[in-house]
């Protein structure tokens, strides 16, 4: 997760980074942005996701105001 300094949009505060879980089926894990239209399939996590380009989710948060932003971003 790459570290940034941001302002908060809504209240100038300053952004903390974090990150949000994505919960299931006993697993914890960062969610993903995948790339395209989301396309069911009957087998696996219920989306076809071969092919797709992933990346992880980071999210900031306003220590002010509990805004948050989040971003998908190659490394």
């Amino acid at each position: 997760m790459a570290s940034r300094s941001l302002s908060c949009p809504r209240c100038g505060g300053a952004m903390e980074t974090g990150f949000t879980i994505d919960v299931g089926y006993g697993r914890t894990a960062v969610p993903k942005w995948a790339a395209g239209e989301p396309d069911s399939s009957f087998w696996s996590s219920g989306l076809k996701l071969r092919g797709k380009e992933q990346l992880p989710i980071s999210t900031y948060r306003c220590r002010q105001c509990g805004y948050l932003e989040s971003y998908a971003e190659r490394s």
